[in-house]
């Protein structure tokens, strides 16, 4: 394939990919201020060792850390055009994510996700607003 047809491809790649993220990105955003609820047993007591819902404060921790591992956001992300293509720095950006979740017996159960919701939904976290 010659330089100037990777090129070409590679943009419209680029650009079709900021058109779905931005859809993403918009929903991302509506979400951003919701707060979750935990309705499993999904963290271990460092003092007990016993299995139990996370706090309000360490689920909002792991939401955080969860939003971050499953950004699949285009925004910022920059094409560097080069001799051999166009490339794109994706700052850790579209990566699929292994979790783990305990079992009452001590076995974990382990998911690849790839984004919030089915982490959320793997890990047992809801809208809070919904709970009520």
């Amino acid at each position: 394939m010659n330089t100037t047809r990777f090129a070409s491809i590679a943009a419209l790649t680029l650009a079709m990919t900021a058109l779905v993220s931005s859809s993403a990105l918009a929903q991302q955003r509506q979400g951003n201020g919701k707060k979750y609820v935990a309705t499993r047993d999904i963290t271990v007591d460092k003092q007990t060792g016993q299995l139990r819902k996370p706090t309000a404060e360490e689920t909002e921790a792991l939401v955080a850390q969860l939003t971050a591992m499953t950004n699949q956001s285009s925004e910022g992300l920059q094409q560097i055009s080069a001799t051999n293509g166009v490339f794109v720095d994706l700052q850790d950006r579209f990566q699929s994510t292994v979790l783990a979740r305990p079992n009452p017996d001590g076995t974990s159960e382990l998911r690849c996700v790839t984004t919030f919701e089915e982490a959320a939904e793997f890990l047992g976290l809801v809208d809070a607003a919904g709970q009520q």
